[in-house]
């Protein structure tokens, strides 16, 4: 809103009143009393403003900012805000945090932060020079991990086309794991070309189904594939109904040795680690 008032300042409007008559055509409608909140809270310090990219400053957020600025003033909630770890919270916790109120937050499951969302965060942290690599992005948000950083930088980089498959779903740790590990098995061009033709395709894909198909694996005559994580391995479960086992079904060993060949053509050809394959009945 201020944003808006100060591009029309000047030429749509010369004052705040003919602004809110601007404004009137507006749903809700913006009262003189918002659009002054609007425009105080948008000269504070913008430590203080980068707190509430995600959470928002909403109505009421403005009115605890400007209450908070006349009790502290700019320059010691500046300070505070420069301590402050806003992933994850609420508007409200971000406001006690900078009122220096220690408020014990109710318990409750919370998601953690999708590796796509810390990647986001963390590319957003080194535009703006907060950071300057993972060690210091680390040292700066306390709540954050190494290790777990690092994995979803990895998963954000993954094809454009492959996170395009997985709009509507949730994207994992492990999940995401087990993406790049098929980008190192077949090669980004490889998976961004499955990839595509699955888009060209659109339809409803379970998630196995989609990791299925980047593997260029396809249930047949009762087979059923998935794919899933355990212990830094990627396994590959296949299912199979009770109907059609006794013809889908061969001996232990020459099962084994399938498997045996198609791990060695993968290492010789991709030079990757090796897939360990499961069988479940």
């Amino acid at each position: 809103m201020a944003e808006l008032y100060q591009a029309g300042l000047g030429t749509s409007w010369k004052t705040r009143r003919q602004a809110v008559a601007a404004f009137a055509r507006f749903t809700p409608k913006v009262a003189a009393g918002a659009l002054s909140r609007a425009i105080t809270v948008s000269k504070l310090p913008t430590p203080i403003l980068a707190l509430f990219e995600t959470a928002g400053v909403w109505p009421e957020t403005a009115r605890h900012l400007i209450r908070l600025s006349r009790k502290h003033g700019p320059d010691v909630l500046c300070q505070r805000a420069m301590a402050i770890d806003p992933l994850g919270l609420s508007w409200s916790e971000i406001v006690d945090r900078l009122d220096d109120r220690q408020v014990r937050r109710p318990q409750r499951i919370v998601s953690p932060i999708s590796p796509l969302a810390l990647a986001t965060e963390y590319k957003r942290g080194i535009e703006e020079g907060r950071w300057t690599s993972m060690v210091t992005a680390v040292a700066a948000c306390p709540t954050w991990e190494r290790t777990r950083l690092s994995k979803a930088i990895a998963i954000s980089k993954l094809p454009s086309e492959v996170l395009q498959l997985f709009e509507l779903k949730r994207i994992t740790y492990d999940l995401g794991a087990t993406l790049v590990k098929i980008r190192k098995a077949i090669g980004e061009r490889e998976m961004a070309a499955r990839a595509n033709k699955m888009l060209s395709a659109p339809r409803r894909r379970t998630i196995d189904e989609i990791v299925a198909n980047l593997l260029q694996v396809r249930p047949e005559q009762g087979v059923e594939l998935a794919v899933r994580r355990d212990h830094g391995a990627m396994v590959l479960e296949f299912k199979v109904k009770l109907d059609a086992a006794e013809e889908l079904l061969v001996g232990a060993s020459e099962i084994a040795a399938l498997v045996q060949v198609a791990v060695m053509n993968v290492r010789f050809k991709r030079n990757v680690g090796t897939v360990s394959v499961r069988r479940q009945r």
